[in-house]
C-alpha cells in the first residue's frame, strides 16, 4: 500500500511540476502590444448595489488617455436597491453621449446573474470591442490605450491583470490576499501565453463583438451563476481560431479591494471554484482534480509519516510546489511592480493549501452568496 501511494504522489508531483512550469514558459512568451489600431470600445460596467464604489469607478474610466470619441461607457444596473442608478444618472447628465445607464430588470430564470446583465448591455450597444470592468474596481488612464495595442487583426480577446491596490492593504491578511491573487492571475496569464487559456477576470477583459456573436455569447453557459470571464474565454478558444492575448504592461492593470475577512474570502473563492466543473476542456478539469489530490497529500503529511511513508517524498513534494509556485509569483511581481509582496510567500503557501481544499469542495455544491443573492447548488 505504501508503494502504491508513493507512486501516486510521485505522479502528482511530476504532473504539477510539468503543468505549472508550462505556465511559467507561457509567461516568457508574453509581449507588449504593438498594434497601431484605434478600435472603438464599449465599456460595460455591471453594477448591483454599488453606490459606494460607482463614482470612483466611473471617474477612472472617464479619465482615459484614449481618444474620448472612440469609447463609450454603459452601466448596467442589475436590480440595485440602493442609489446606484441615481448616481449614474448624474454622470449621464454631465457626460451626455459618453455615459449611459441601462436598468436590467428581467427575471433570472436561469440564474445567469452577471452574465444576463452583460448580455443585456451588449444587445443594447454598438462597438467593435467590448471591454468589461467591475463597478468596485478602478482603471488606469492608460487602460484602453494599452488594450488597443494588442488588437492585431487576428486577436479576438485580450485579458489583463486585476490587482488589489496597495493603498487598501491594511492588514497581514490583505497582504496575503494580494500575493495569492497575484499568483492566481499570473498563472492564468501564463496559460494564455502558452495558448491554452484557463482563467481570466471580468474586471479586466475585452473581446471583439463579432467574436462574442460567433460563439453565441453566453449561450450554453447562462445556467451557471458565474463564469462570465473564464467560461467565455474558453469558448472563444475552443470554438474559434481567434487568438487570445494577455496585456502584461503595467499601464493596463486594473485595481480592486481585498475582502474584509476570512468568511468573505472563502465565499468569494467558492463562487470562483463553482465554475470549474463546467470548464469546456476536460483536461483542465483533470488537472484541477490532480491539484486537489496533490494539495490533500501535502495537507496530510503528518499522517503519511505516522504510517511509515518515506519522509523524503514529502520533502520533495513541498519543494516542488514551493519552487514552481515561487517562479510564477516572482514573475508576476516583476510584471506588476509588487516585489514587496514576495516576503509573504511562505506564509501564503501554508494558507493556500487548506483554503483550496475547502473551497474546492464547497464549489462543487455551488452554495455561496453574491451581492445579496444566495445560490444553492
Amino acid at each position: 500500500m505504501i508503494i502504491f501511494f508513493a507512486g501516486l504522489l510521485l505522479f502528482l508531483i511530476l504532473f504539477y511540476l510539468i503543468k505549472i512550469s508550462g505556465y511559467y514558459s507561457g509567461l516568457l512568451r508574453l509581449k507588449p502590444g504593438t498594434s497601431e489600431a484605434k478600435p472603438f470600445f464599449q465599456i460595460l460596467i455591471p453594477a448591483r448595489n454599488e453606490e459606494a464604489n460607482i463614482t470612483i469607478c466611473l471617474n477612472s474610466v472617464l479619465n482615459q488617455t484614449y481618444p474620448p470619441e472612440l469609447y463609450k461607457i454603459a452601466v448596467i444596473d442589475d436590480h440595485s436597491t440602493d442609489q446606484t442608478a441615481e448616481i449614474v444618472r448624474t454622470f449621464e447628465k454631465r457626460f451626455p453621449g459618453r455615459v449611459q445607464l441601462f436598468q436590467y430588470r428581467e427575471n433570472h430564470a436561469q440564474k445567469a446573474y452577471k452574465k444576463a446583465a452583460l448580455q443585456y448591455g451588449i444587445e443594447h450597444t454598438e462597438s467593435e470591442i467590448i471591454a468589461t470592468v467591475d463597478a468596485d474596481c478602478t482603471v488606469q488612464p492608460t487602460w484602453l490605450t494599452g488594450l488597443a495595442r494588442h488588437y492585431k487583426p487576428d486577436v479576438g480577446a485580450v485579458s489583463g491583470y486585476i490587482l488589489i491596490h496597495p493603498k487598501f492593504e491594511k492588514t497581514l491578511f490583505h497582504k496575503i490576499q494580494s500575493l495569492e491573487f497575484l499568483g492566481l492571475v499570473t498563472a492564468g496569464a501564463g496559460a494564455i501565453g502558452k495558448g491554452k487559456p484557463v482563467i481570466s477576470n471580468g474586471a479586466n477583459l475585452s473581446y471583439r463583438r463579432c467574436v462574442f456573436e460567433e460563439v453565441s455569447g453566453f449561450h450554453d453557459i447562462d445556467h451557471i451563476p458565474s463564469g462570465d470571464d473564464n467560461l467565455l474565454v474558453q469558448k472563444i478558444h475552443n470554438l474559434t481560431d481567434w487568438k487570445i492575448r494577455f496585456a502584461v504592461e503595467k499601464n493596463t492593470n486594473n485595481f480592486t479591494r481585498p475582502v474584509k475577512n476570512l468568511k468573505a474570502f472563502l465565499n468569494q473563492r467558492t463562487r470562483w471554484a463553482s465554475n470549474s466543473p463546467h470548464y469546456l476542456n476536460k483536461s483542465i478539469v483533470f488537472f484541477l482534480i490532480s491539484v486537489y489530490l496533490f494539495y490533500l497529500a501535502l495537507f496530510l503529511w503528518p499522517v503519511w509519516l505516522v504510517l511509515g511513508f518515506p519522509w523524503f517524498y514529502i520533502l520533495i513534494a513541498f519543494s516542488v510546489k514551493w519552487g514552481v509556485d515561487f517562479q510564477i509569483v516572482y514573475k508576476g511581481a516583476g510584471f506588476t511592480g509588487r516585489i514587496d509582496l514576495l516576503k509573504y510567500f511562505l506564509l501564503a503557501q501554508f494558507f493556500q493549501i487548506p483554503y483550496i481544499l475547502w473551497v474546492s469542495l464547497k464549489g462543487l455544491n455551488g452554495n455561496y452568496e453574491w451581492k445579496g443573492r444566495f445560490n444553492r447548488g
